[in-house]
């Protein structure tokens, strides 16, 4: 049982992944505070590390080097994740408010902090009119990565020109990286509103900077700005019209709008902070990167918020502990490395300035170490871990020992000639997020009325939090479960007539459910010859057991959720309309054990396809021996059905996992079809027979 040490009374709240606050994620994972529960705020479950940009632009770098994975980090401080963007903050009240990133209805979470460091980032300043159809922005990265396919479908054709607005070092290295991406068939244009000697931190290293442009046929336009970007030209200040195909804007940054919304800027917008990072007038409200103000000459930069984390990451822990803490010292000269994209790079440090190899071998290293620091060791396989969500189900052969016989989805009782269908579903905290486990938990439970063909209509809760010292942070936790349950149930059409809540060492979410409709899908009824068809893929178990394990798999969880909290109503709807067989959702027992629950006849085997599609990176865990806890208990339950499987995703539990259905291959195609068109990726999984498959 947990100690009454390690229950929470305060919360230090981490808003925005910056390089300043994963490196306190990671110093609570390997010392956390006692009393303290950590929340980290943040869009999604990675954040791209800006200092390999340029690396992967040019090809130095696969986009796996690029991200830091803020799950497994979170995973291993206990930290609850909440996959959200920061709208406001009310300082008088210590409260964030808060769009979740998975919300169907907009809404805004409030969450109350005792201590909060602000690392959000800031915002691309728009610093001239734009109407070009192929204008980027540098920041946010995560858009700059997204929008690289199409950057390099229009420079693939031939005498294309790219203009890069912004001669700091951010549009410097980006002129480099983007020549060795492109070759020399692209025309590239860096213009500078300034000289570059006007920035301090590249001053000592100006002539060299120009002279490696000029080698690599990159022309540099200094004291010029870009006035306009429209149709495939950009104007200068000059009267000039520059043919541009692509733009790519690396200005300097503008503040984002939630510091204007809290009314927290300073005169020119962004936030003040005394000699502990702390903004000044806020009580336990921190900041660091480049939405704040320092008093140093160098100004913002990416070593400067590394070296904010460091301090933090010793200054808040003394702090919360009660104890005094030196203030924040920021480094007057730092070394400047600036990747040339083709294995060298310069480095500038005061009046001295290097170009080379060993150069570029150096940043590189300091890159891959910074790196590193957040990369965990994955657990022992012989460590006791067990998975959580509809992974935690008892074993199919342990029901059948107690209750002798297999059911249906849901209980079905008729009232004036319609049916009712009812069922009950659990999941304990697979996502530390419990705005997240509500809705999951909602969507796990109306798939059972969805796979009878039902349309779902009413709902019972209840609501488990984790066991607080804080009532506040018990009824905050509450409010999170409620919120995410009611999104859920407006977007699945269910009204919410009434819960029970409580607080245990384990929290969880259950939905009792009802929905009706005139006739019943069975999920029994599967024939010889039936295709068996699925939604979509598969391997959320594995996922999962991956993350309990350190792997790094927050952007495959990511994608999974949006395949998670899909509706599949419809997709139901129309497999009855069509006279499918038999239907059922996929869940704790796998494909291959709910597809045993399907079928009536003993001597029916499975002829499995040869290839199964799964979530990104499920391949990759499952060649590394990842599975769930369940696996093998699933194997077991499957027996002869799940010989000749091809893959073992096919045991794999699976929390709001896809329905399956069995049906004739002429009515298959007909729901494919219909499947295919509103925005599903149904797969085959095998074909029933009578041969040994």
């Amino acid at each position: 049982m947990r100690s009454s040490a390690s229950l929470a009374e305060s919360s230090l709240v981490l808003v925005g992944a910056g390089h300043s606050n994963i490196s306190l994620i990671r110093r609570f994972a390997m010392e956390p505070l006692d009393h303290v529960r950590l929340v980290v705020i943040h869009p999604d479950s990675t954040a791209p590390y800006s200092g390999m940009l340029p690396g992967y632009l040019a090809g130095q770098y696969s986009l796996d080097d690029l991200f830091i994975d803020i799950a497994a980090l979170c995973k291993q401080a206990g930290a609850h994740l909440i996959r959200g963007s920061l709208e406001r903050i009310d300082a008088e009240t210590k409260t964030l408010h808060i769009s979740h990133q998975a919300s169907f209805d907009p809404k805004t979470l409030s969450v109350h902090y005792d201590y909060a460091v602000l690392n959000t980032g800031a915002a691309p300043a728009k610093s001239f009119p734009v109407s070009h159809p192929d204008c980027h922005y540098v920041k946010p990265i995560r858009n700059l990565l997204a929008d690289l396919p199409r950057i390099d479908s229009v420079l693939s054709e031939a005498h294309r020109s790219l203009v890069i607005v912004g001669g700091g070092a951010a549009g410097i290295e980006l002129a480099f990286s983007f020549r060795a991406r492109f070759g020399a068939e692209v025309s590239i244009t860096l213009v500078s509103k300034h000289p570059i000697d006007r920035d301090q931190a590249l001053k000592a290293g100006a002539t060299r900077i120009r002279k490696a442009l000029a080698i690599r046929t990159i022309t540099l336009l200094e004291e010029v700005e870009v006035t306009e970007a429209t149709d495939v030209s950009v104007t200068l200040s000059t009267g000039v019209s520059l043919k541009a195909h692509v733009v790519c804007i690396a200005t300097p940054v503008t503040p984002p709008q939630w510091i204007k919304a809290s009314e927290l800027a300073s005169a020119d917008q962004f936030l003040t902070v005394d000699s502990n990072l702390r903004v000044v007038g806020c009580d336990g409200l921190y900041a660091a990167g480049d939405i704040i103000n320092l008093t140093s000459q160098r100004g913002r930069s990416g070593v400067m918020a590394v070296r904010a984390g460091q301090y933090l990451a010793e200054s808040l822990w003394r702090l919360i502990q009660g104890r005094s803490a030196s203030p924040f010292r920021p480094q007057k000269k730092w070394l400047t490395l600036l990747n040339l994209g083709d294995g060298e790079a310069i480095g500038i440090k005061g009046v001295l300035s290097y170009q080379g190899q060993s150069l570029f071998q150096l940043k590189d290293r300091i890159d891959r170490n910074f790196m590193a620091r957040f990369k965990f060791n994955a657990m022992n396989s012989q460590d006791e871990m067990r998975c959580e969500g509809c992974a935690a189900k008892l074993p199919g052969g342990t029901l059948i020992s107690i209750f002798g016989s297999q059911f249906e989805d849901g209980a079905i009782t008729v009232h004036q000639g319609a049916s009712r269908i009812r069922s009950v579903d659990a999941l304990s905290y697979l996502i530390n997020d419990p705005y997240l486990v509500g809705m999951l938990t909602m969507r796990h439970a109306v798939s059972d009325i969805w796979a009878m063909g039902a349309r779902p209509t009413t709902a019972l809760t209840v609501v488990a939090v984790e066991r607080a010292l804080s009532k506040r942070l018990e009824a905050q936790e509450l409010s999170y479960a409620v919120a995410g349950l009611q999104d859920a149930a407006m977007r699945y059409e269910v009204d919410i007539i009434g819960g029970h809540s409580l607080a245990l060492e384990q929290p969880m979410i259950a939905v009792a459910i009802e929905g009706e409709c005139q006739t019943p899908m069975k999920k029994v009824g599967a024939k010889i010859g039936d295709e068996i068809w699925l939604t979509g893929p598969i391997g959320s178990g594995i996922l999962f057991a991956a993350l309990a394990s350190a792997r790094e798999v927050g952007s495959s969880i990511d994608q999974w959720l949006v395949s998670a909290l899909c509706s599949l109503f419809d997709a139901s709807q129309i497999a009855i309309r069509e006279g499918v067989h038999a239907m059922t959702d996929v869940t704790g027992y796998g494909v291959a054990g709910h597809l045993k629950e399907m079928l009536h006849e003993s001597e029916i085997t499975v002829q499995w396809a040869e290839q199964i599609h799964s979530f990104a990176s499920v391949d990759a865990c499952v060649a590394q021996g990842i599975q769930s806890t369940a696996y093998l208990d699933n194997r077991s339950y499957a027996g002869a059905i799940g010989y000749g499987a091809p893959n073992p995703v096919l045991f794999d539990p699976q929390t709001c996992g896809p329905l399956m259905i069995a049906a004739p291959s002429a009515i298959a195609r007909k729901v494919i079809k219909q499947w295919s068109a509103i925005g599903l990726s149904p797969q085959c999984v095998g074909t029933l027979t009578t041969e040994t498959s």
